[in-house]
């Protein structure tokens, strides 16, 4: 049995029926990959961020895009298994296409950093996790988190 340790975020869900609206037509697959600071992701389509950003300044206009958005080698993606969690993958586990299913959309915060966030499910991503012998939920700064899809922040 993996033990978890970490503390849990604050997660609110929203309803927001534009966006849930608008992602129905999304594609819910995307491939594994690998940054330099070993961060593994399954890199899914921008339509994520780039659509429903916008409205989201129905709710705040301080929100922002994610920082990921500022390198032109990154864009949406859905984090597998963090860097500090210090795991090598196998290179067969690379370039794999992986499903998932969007459950909500919600806000966590993250040491006074409110997050807008899609929780995510997807089973062979969980698999691929505890292939590697790693609990069920992320460790991302000291808090423990499911998959999900980081579409928006804001600074207290």
């Amino acid at each position: 049995m993996i033990i978890e340790k970490g503390k849990i975020p604050n997660i609110i869900s929203l309803n927001i029926p534009e966006i849930s609206k608008l992602i129905t037509g999304f594609k819910t697959s995307g491939k594994i990959a690998k940054t330099d600071s070993n961060l593994l992701y399954l890199r899914i389509d921008d339509e994520y961020i780039h659509r429903a950003f916008p409205l989201l300044h129905n709710i705040n206009n301080n929100i922002q895009k994610p920082d990921y958005f500022r390198n032109p080698n990154e864009g949406a993606h859905i984090s597998v298994i963090y860097p500090e969690e210090n795991i090598i993958i196998d290179d067969h586990d690379l370039h794999q296409e992986h499903q998932f299913v969007i459950k909500d959309i919600a806000t966590a915060e993250l040491n006074s950093k409110i997050y807008y966030l899609y929780l995510v499910e997807s089973p062979s991503l969980l698999k691929l996790r505890n292939r590697y012998h790693l609990p069920n939920l992320l460790s991302f700064r000291g808090y423990l988190i499911g998959f999900h899809i980081t579409f928006g922040f804001e600074l207290p």
